[in-house]
């Protein structure tokens, strides 16, 4: 037989595995994503939100899908404030849907009309007061009858409506003036013609009361333009066989004077008679007029005097303008015609009886350095009765009655 060549003997190859088909690779990778994206369909009602680090895991190693966006995040829920009574458990938060969250109620706004602008009323013009002519003692005309009828018709004139300004007009026009609250100077200016004939004007029954305990002293004056009410003239009031009125027109206190009559008339049943008022009321300019002249005389006696040293001697005896008692038309000097009052019979009669019907005397020595005035035993001062009998019995001056009765 023949001998066959035989070949060389090779050595056995293993089998290579066959590489897989690209196409059949992204098939299997394509079923595996469908798989996941099965399970997180399923598990989507059950799990809020997925993690993406455990989605990514799921891939097997080596088929990785070609190209993969990343996903876009979700907004992070605004949170709504909602009262706690009303919001269930996690909806502050975001979760169980937005019917959970009671809606904020809008405001139904009904707008307001604006209103009109209303004009600004127009004042009315002030009328301009009449310019009335100035009216002072010595004029005469229409005017000044016209000013007298008002005054008559208030109650501060008695005598008729000449047209004559003359003294007893001054004093009607002086005492509406201090009643109304005007500078009392006895000349019907503008201010006070335009109260006189306004119809607003205070008539003479409605003055003030008088204030009978009233202290007046070089510590306490009066003011310039100060004006007692219901001043008559007491030859008015006192029948001139009662009491003799030394200067013509002299005036005091109604009430005061009506007291000092029914006084002399007692004294004159008891056999005291002869008597006279030598001063009552006087204003200030007239207590100065005292002054001056005093300080005059005092100068011409002593030449050789200053002014201050007269002035000082002549307030030891009359009081400085605004001191004297004699302002208050409550204070009367009771004299006798001719004879010097002190160790008269008239004299200790009143100081015996005056306390009865109000009077008292007012500056005495024993209360000179209390009171700032040498002795007058004519210088009487209506006080009333009551508080002269205290005063009387206690043998007090009036300073001390005002203290002690804290007045």
């Amino acid at each position: 037989m023949s001998q066959r060549t035989r070949r060389p003997l090779q050595k056995k190859r293993r089998r290579r595995k066959s590489t897989p088909n690209p196409l059949s690779r992204m098939l299997g990778a394509g079923a595996i994503v469908a798989l996941i994206v099965m399970l997180c369909v399923v598990a989507a009602g059950a799990l809020p939100t997925l993690n993406p680090a455990e989605t990514a895991g799921a891939h097997s190693a080596g088929a990785q899908p070609e190209t993969t966006a990343e996903p876009t995040p979700s907004p992070v829920p605004t949170i709504t404030p909602t009262p706690p009574l009303y919001a269930p458990f996690g909806a502050q938060f975001g979760h169980g849907g937005e019917n959970l969250i009671p809606a904020t109620p809008t405001p139904n706004l009904t707008p307001k009309p604006t209103p009109a602008p209303t004009a600004a009323p127009t004042a009315a013009p002030t009328p301009t007061a009449e310019t009335q002519r100035t009216l002072k003692r010595g004029m005469s005309g229409k005017d000044v009858r016209k000013m007298q009828e008002a005054l008559a018709g208030l109650g501060y004139l008695d005598d008729a409506a000449d047209g004559v300004f003359g003294q007893n007009t001054g004093r009607a026009v002086t005492s509406f003036q201090a009643v109304n609250g005007l500078s009392a100077d006895g000349i019907a200016g503008q201010k006070t013609l335009t109260l006189l004939y306004s119809g607003d004007a205070l008539s003479a029954d409605k003055a003030p009361p008088m204030d009978y305990l009233i202290l007046v002293n070089r510590d306490k004056p009066l003011e310039k333009n100060y004006l007692p009410t219901d001043l008559v003239e007491i030859a008015k009031v006192i029948p001139s066989d009662v009491l003799k009125v030394k200067y013509k027109g002299m005036r005091a206190n109604r009430t005061a004077a009506e007291a000092l009559g029914r006084m002399l008339e007692d004294a004159i049943e008891d056999g005291v008679t002869n008597w006279q008022v030598s001063s009552s009321y006087r204003g200030y300019a007239d207590q100065q007029a005292l002054v001056d002249q005093s300080v005059a005389s005092f100068r011409e006696k002593n030449p050789s005097w200053s002014r201050d040293r007269c002035l000082s001697a002549t307030y030891q005896t009359v009081a400085p303008a605004g001191t004297s008692e004699h302002m208050t038309g409550l204070a009367f000097d009771i004299t006798v015609p001719g004879v010097s009052f002190s160790g008269t019979e008239q004299q200790k009669w009143l100081h015996e009886h005056c306390y009865e019907y109000g009077f008292i005397v007012r500056f005495t020595k024993e209360k000179e350095s209390i009171t700032g005035f040498l002795a007058e035993s004519w210088h009487f001062r209506y006080v009333g009765t009551q508080a002269a009998a205290v005063m009387t019995y206690n043998n007090w001056c009036l300073e001390e009655y005002v203290d002690k009765m804290g007045l």
